[in-house]
């Protein structure tokens, strides 16, 4: 039987399952330190045979794999102000090829702004290099891929193609930033995905990168150790307006996902558009969020035949490219400007708070600030 003993405050709960299953002889980790990353504190960890995968210096982390059999050994260095277990999110949508039409009745598209100058960064499965996007200039200006390597743009799953073409309904001429994190599947690990933030704050300066489209989503836990939720909202302060999924877990109540449910980030319910009247999707997750929160912030069509695409991350995508839109408008725009600005231009439809929230978004009142 493994040893293993508890630093409150510290130590992963979901640490000690993983060390305890049979035959397990590496755990996935994300080290938080109390200081900036340092070449003492690389060679400690390598001497522990820490093999390291990541660097992310705007949260202090470094990511990588330990023997189980050395845990004791490095729960104890001073440096380590938390440690956290390498789970995986899940993306928040699904393709379906022959999607059924609906009559959507809801203006995404403008006569007036097309997101011109801004660029959206997106953490999803990868992007195709379609003619939308290369022509008549080329809006794909940067991508990575955090899980093969690969240094051309692809997109074996087509889901983040799907969710950035839907963004480009409304913002036509947006930068596209895309990083890799998810499979084909549509899971990705929180290493992969915390890099991909740091990547994207790197080049936010080159790129007027005004937006972060997070289209995954990721069970709570405790706030102590919800890294997910904590990176995100370190991009909301960083000045990205970060656009989160509220999650594909309705109609129970109290299902948002993280980082969805943190209540500074921009999250997105889904919304049934093809009756007489508006309604929110059955699958589209609930509020309130953990701490009694109003969520979800906003709904938006959740089903774009177009793309074959189907998810509260086509809300979430449709709600980007709206919001890229107020930032062409105006560039001097906060975070915080933007998210009330399209909760003010939102209208209700009659559905609970904790359904719909403030309502979908009327593209006329966007055009009318």
């Amino acid at each position: 039987m493994k040893k293993f003993f508890t630093f409150p405050g510290r130590i992963d709960p979901e640490i000690k399952y993983a060390i305890s299953i049979k035959g397990v002889k590496n755990i996935p980790l994300i080290l938080q330190l109390k200081h900036y990353i340092d070449n003492p504190t690389k060679r400690r960890l390598s001497r522990m045979g820490f093999k390291i995968k990541y660097e992310v210096n705007f949260l202090k982390c470094i990511c990588g794999s330990l023997p189980v059999r050395n845990f004791d050994s490095l729960k104890a260095l001073v440096e380590i102000k938390k440690i956290y277990y390498d789970d995986k999110a899940e993306i928040m949508g699904r393709i379906i090829p022959q999607l059924e039409s609906v009559n959507s009745g809801i203006a995404v598209q403008s006569r007036l702004l097309n997101g011109r100058g801004v660029s959206m960064a997106f953490i999803d499965t990868g992007v195709k290099p379609l003619p939308a996007f290369t022509k008549p200039r080329r809006r794909i200006l940067a991508f990575k891929d955090f899980i093969a390597d690969r240094k051309d743009p692809f997109d074996d799953s087509g889901h983040g193609t799907a969710a950035i073409a839907a963004a480009s309904v409304p913002a036509a001429m947006a930068g596209i930033i895309c990083a890799r994190a998810f499979d084909i599947s549509g899971h990705g690990f929180y290493s992969d995905i915390i890099a991909s933030m740091d990547w994207i704050l790197e080049l936010k300066e080159k790129h007027n990168i005004r937006i972060a489209v997070l289209n995954f989503g990721a069970k709570v836990k405790d706030d102590a150790f919800d890294i997910l939720t904590a990176a995100a909202e370190a991009l909301w302060k960083s000045g990205l307006l970060v656009v989160a999924c509220a999650g594909n877990f309705g109609p129970e109540a109290a299902t948002i996902t993280s980082p969805g449910h943190n209540p500074k980030l921009l999250t997105i319910g889904a919304m049934d558009t093809g009756s007489e009247k508006p309604s929110v999707s059955s699958w589209s997750s609930r509020g309130p969020a953990s701490g009694d929160i109003d969520k979800p912030d906003l709904v938006m069509p959740g089903c774009i035949p177009s793309e074959s695409l189907i998810g509260t991350s086509a809300s979430a995508s449709l709600t980007a490219g709206i919001a890229a839109m107020l930032y062409e408008k105006n560039p001097q725009l906060s975070p915080d400007d933007v998210k009330s600005l399209l909760k003010v231009c939102c209208a209700s439809f009659g559905a609970l708070k904790q359904s719909q929230g403030k309502g979908y978004i009327k593209l006329e009142k966007i055009e009318e600030l």
